[in-house]
């Protein structure tokens, strides 16, 4: 079983705190290590946490359970660009440095907007400059490769050309954060 104490990150914590706390339900997209879905729960929200490879989901599944989260979290094994979910069943939809991870990442943001009740928060972040030399890093030390080929600002542009939903971007250290509102 792995033994990992989960910290929020400053550019998670950030970034939850632009959506601040809440008790109402809350979709994490391409939840990798749920690190979003963990920060959810521990402000308050009921979390859906949908992840598209069975085997993260399930490492994501174990790295929980050791977190003071239980029963906050329900992992879903689903795909972004075609989501197990009716229209407007969230009031949160979050997504943690995963659009560039999406083969169409303008379908998975629809699908996200789909799901996303009206008057609902919507928070997406993507890796920065910084952050992406840092990952691609951390890959090539791994002897594996990581590219994001997108920002933040393709994230935005498309929400506002294609749903007009308008937010703020927020700069971290490691990250940029969009937060709008449906």
């Amino acid at each position: 079983m792995i033994q990992l104490a989960i910290d929020i990150e400053s550019d998670l914590k950030r970034a939850l705190d632009l959506l601040g706390e809440g008790h109402v339900f809350a979709l994490d997209v391409g939840t990798g290590r749920a690190r979003m879905a963990y920060a959810l729960a521990r402000y308050g929200y009921d979390v859906v946490s949908l992840e598209y490879n069975i085997d993260t989901l399930k490492k994501a599944k174990e790295i929980i359970s050791n977190e003071d989260v239980e029963g906050k979290i329900l992992f879903v094994h689903g795909d972004a660009h075609r989501m197990p979910f009716i229209d407007e069943s969230f009031e949160v939809v979050a997504s943690y440095n995963a659009m560039h991870h999406m083969s169409d990442y303008n379908v998975a943001i629809d699908e996200m907007v789909r799901v996303l009740r009206k008057g609902g928060k919507i928070l997406i972040t993507e890796l920065n400059d910084v952050g992406k030399e840092r990952v691609a890093e951390s890959h090539r030390q791994r002897g594996s490769h990581h590219e994001a080929k997108i920002d933040i600002y393709d994230v935005v542009n498309y929400l506002k050309d294609k749903h007009n939903i308008v937010g703020e971007i927020s700069k971290g250290e490691f990250i940029d954060i969009f937060y709008g509102v449906k």
